[in-house]
């Protein structure tokens, strides 16, 4: 078709608005189907956000509990740390007359002159006004106890007493031995 007429002949005419209008009406279609699926997202959406936003008081209500009881918690964490605080107050007070009984009986002792710088060390700790930093200064002060090694306290034995004519592999294989007999000889138990 040539545009650069100045005349048309009527299907000339009718050809071009056909082949505009099938155009058009193509495009109208699918911008139809576009609109059509974009109105669906966009009720889609708006259904998700009515959900959303009919939740939102009950995760307000849920956060607000959540740090309500947080702060419970915490109360409660202060406050068992002040009890035990106390507790520790009223344990040094309680035994300082036993230590200074041990004290004047075995003035020598390692272990009594230890337990007194501990004791002394947690009555100090207990002065300390923030509970929760007096209770995890205490935690180091107190050695962890050595495991149990019975054949190491057998040795000990053995060694000290090695001149009463005691065997270490009769008690390690005692063959006959009754375990009475042993306890008795270890002064475990007393003898009738």
């Amino acid at each position: 078709m040539e545009l650069e007429k100045r005349k048309y002949k009527r299907k000339e005419v009718s050809a071009m608005i056909d082949a505009y209008r099938a155009q058009y009406e193509n495009l109208i279609i699918e911008y139809r189907a576009r609109i059509s699926e974009l109105v669906k997202e966009n009720s889609e959406l708006t259904k998700k956000l009515e959900e959303t936003s009919s939740k939102e008081p009950l995760i307000i209500a849920t956060l607000e509990r959540a740090e309500k009881t947080s702060q419970e918690i915490v109360a409660c964490a202060e406050l068992e740390y002040s009890l035990e605080l106390q507790r520790l107050k009223k344990f040094t007070e309680k035994w300082d007359d036993y230590f200074k009984d041990l004290q004047e009986k075995y003035p020598r002792s390692e272990t009594i002159k230890k337990a007194i710088k501990i004791k002394d060390k947690v009555k100090e700790f207990s002065k300390n006004s923030n509970a929760k930093k007096a209770i995890e200064q205490l935690d180091g002060i107190i050695d962890e106890k050595k495991k149990f090694n019975p054949k190491q306290k057998i040795k000990d034995y053995v060694v000290a007493t090695s001149d009463t004519g005691f065997n270490l592999d009769e008690v390690l294989n005692p063959g006959k031995l009754e375990l009475e007999d042993l306890c008795k000889e270890l002064g475990l138990i007393e003898e009738d």
